[in-house]
């Protein structure tokens, strides 16, 4: 009676050792899915796809982010090969290697307050898309954002900060909603890179996208 007691725990620890394991590997994500140091992007689909994915995999909690590892570090000593630039902006909340569960060598990030396309930002980007050959350029904005905010409600603000109020204010118009101001700023940018000679010249598609700092959930546009 005793030996079939063992037996019958033994069994029981068995199946949930499986059962563990099986679900370690339910929440791994797909390697289809991830993008790899060494691996050149050509198309903008496919690296509109990997941060799809890679959007979904933090909603769920699935992310990916610790499998950055010493391997990869060494293939990155020898050079770097981006996907997608971000654009975004330098709001603490917004992180793009997080919400879009990417790892060092992933992406190209220029962050500023109000993802704004000046002249510095525009020739980081340049030379990602020119020299690393990125596919893709993404300028997302965020709810709630301080700098479209300030620009939206007016006022003065000390010379440099200004600067960025004042690049943003023709884009936002006379908009009477912080959100529609937002996503005008949004569009300004991604207009303004639009047209850039490099960029146009290269082939790389821009698009706009919005993340929802309470949600988590980036929607591209």
């Amino acid at each position: 009676m005793k030996l079939l007691s063992i037996i019958i725990v033994v069994a029981i620890l068995a199946v949930l050792l499986v059962l563990s394991i099986t679900a370690c590997r339910s929440n791994k994500p797909k390697l289809t899915d991830i993008h790899k140091p060494d691996e050149q992007v050509d198309d903008w689909q496919t690296a509109l796809k990997y941060l799809e994915e890679g959007n979904k995999r933090y909603l769920e909690g699935k992310t990916s982010r610790s499998e950055t590892d010493g391997a990869d570090r060494d293939i990155l000593k020898e050079g770097q090969k981006p996907f997608a630039v971000i654009v975004t902006c330098s709001d603490s909340r917004v992180s793009p290697e997080i919400y879009f569960d990417q790892k060092l060598g992933d992406i190209f990030v220029i962050r500023n307050a109000g993802n704004i396309a000046d002249k510095t930002a525009l020739g980081s980007l340049e030379y990602a898309v020119e020299h690393l050959n990125v596919p893709l350029v993404v300028v997302v904005g965020h709810s709630s954002c301080g700098a479209v905010n300030g620009a939206f409600h007016g006022g003065e603000y000390p010379e440099n900060l200004q600067t960025i109020i004042d690049a943003i204010t023709p884009a936002i118009g006379a908009s009477e909603d912080l959100e529609e101001a937002i996503q005008l700023n949004i569009d300004h940018a991604v207009e303004r890179i639009s047209g850039n000679d490099i960029v146009k010249h290269m082939g790389a598609r821009v698009v706009g996208a919005h993340y929802n700092i309470e949600t988590g959930v980036v929607i591209f546009r």
